[in-house]
């Protein structure tokens, strides 16, 4: 069994209840969150530093870029959420999709930070609203998911959504993305080895 963990202490109780391993989630990552959120830079190092377990990395993981960058950090492997929302296969409505594919880096909102749990989600007009609701907990505010996935309707509910939307500029197939990804993972390394090995 793995269990998700957003911080260090997390990963050290979870890893003295047995678990097999660790997904090491940033808070750049899509879906629910810390409210104290630390980056995919600073976790993956510290946590791979204090346990032995397997690391799955996500959060911030959309190409062979990123995921050299997670296997250099200390994972084993990498789990791309906001990718594979918008893969061609994905079941949530192609609107999501679209909203994904236009969005910038810095077109998601940390919604309900003073209070537990936080979300990391795509700003839309109902995340701007909710970003600005610190006095409280905004879960009951989630809205109608059913009609945001399968509905396309944008406003409907909180599109749970990462920092690397901003990094996406197409929907394209599963296995397409798993290929691409992995060829420029190799590449990546190779090209690190060309230029700094000794």
């Amino acid at each position: 069994m793995f269990h998700v963990v957003p911080s260090l202490k997390a990963a050290l109780k979870a890893v003295d209840a047995g678990v097999d391993g660790l997904i090491v989630e940033g808070g750049e990552g899509e879906g629910f969150k810390s409210p104290q959120e630390v980056a995919s830079m600073v976790l993956l190092p510290l946590v791979r530093s204090r346990t032995e377990v397997p690391i799955v990395a996500t959060g911030g993981i959309v190409d062979g870029c990123t995921m050299a960058a997670a296997f250099a950090l200390g994972a084993e492997g990498v789990q791309m959420g906001t990718r594979m929302v918008s893969a061609a296969e994905s079941p949530v409505h192609q609107n999501w999709k679209d909203a994904i594919v236009a969005a910038q880096e810095t077109d998601t909102v940390m919604l309900n930070r003073f209070h537990s749990p936080a979300l990391r989600a795509l700003r839309t007009e109902r995340a701007t609203e909710l970003e600005l609701r610190t006095e409280e907990n905004v879960m009951g505010e989630f809205g109608r998911a059913t009609d945001l996935y399968f509905g396309g309707d944008m406003e409907a509910a909180i599109a749970l959504t990462g920092q690397v939307c901003g990094r996406i500029d197409s929907v394209k197939p599963v296995a397409q993305i798993i290929d691409e990804v992995r060829n420029e993972f190799f590449d990546t390394l190779g090209a690190l080895e060309k230029q700094y090995g000794g």
